[in-house]
């Protein structure tokens, strides 16, 4: 039976990293984006949920949509599609797959928001975080195009978009019995990585990591209670703590 991980946490956050690093070390990942490492047919399932239920456009101000404070609870067709998906992957009619014994992996931001059609079917559970001021910041590279007029309610959305994708990730690891692992991005990665591994008994080979490349703002932090909270629980999941 193959076995399959399941990436999550918000986007900005180190997903990228550890998706490429273990698709380095030999772990499939099926058609996906450069770079980002997210699968094709993964991407369009989300997008579209997010599209039809919360008017998320991946080009925009809300990539990810006007979002619900409550945890999403997603309808029976897209429940069959992600079925479907991992079924396929699974498979041994999956053309990429060569090898029955080794791991998959999925990796998509919205999946974290959209985990009630996700985590159910997947064997392991990787979480990432990054603190917030950082992710904020990086997202407004991304995005500023967008927010011309108003730096500030940019700021403000992407610190919202952090909140929710981060609370959704604290969900699934309270309530989720399956093998669980959570890194931050801000905290020792080569040793978080290594126990990572270790845990999963996949051989280390590619480790590409330098510190110095990534801006920190570790001992920053927004003055508000709801991201401190988050922030703080999340450290105590975490590999690092």
């Amino acid at each position: 039976m193959n076995k399959s991980i399941l990436i999550l946490g918000s986007g900005r956050s180190g997903t990228s990293f550890l998706s490429n690093l273990l698709h380095a070390n030999g772990v499939k990942a099926g058609e996906c984006t450069g770079g980002t490492m997210e699968n094709l047919k993964v991407r369009q399932i989300n997008e579209s949920y997010l599209s039809k239920y919360f008017q998320g456009q991946t080009r925009s101000k809300t990539p990810y949509g006007i979002l619900p404070d409550e945890e999403i609870k997603v309808d029976t067709e897209f429940q069959e599609y992600s079925k479907n998906f991992v079924s396929d992957m699974n498979g041994s009619s999956s053309q990429w797959w060569d090898n029955s014994t080794s791991w998959w992996m999925m990796k998509d931001p919205r999946t974290t928001l959209l985990h009630d059609m996700w985590v159910k079917h997947f064997d392991v559970l990787i979480g990432v975080f990054r603190n917030p001021v950082e992710v904020v910041q990086s997202y407004m590279k991304l995005l500023d195009v967008y927010y011309l007029d108003n730096k500030e309610e940019g700021y403000v959305n992407m610190l919202n978009y952090w909140k929710r994708f981060n609370k959704s990730l604290l969900h699934v690891f309270k309530n989720s019995d399956k093998p669980k692992y959570m890194i931050d991005f801000n905290g020792d990665v080569e040793n978080q990585i290594d126990i990572l591994f270790n845990e999963l008994n996949i051989e280390k080979i590619h480790f590409d990591y330098d510190k110095n490349k990534k801006e920190q703002n570790s001992d920053s932090i927004y003055e508000d209670s709801d991201v401190i909270n988050i922030y703080e629980e999340l450290k105590k999941l975490s590999m690092g703590s």
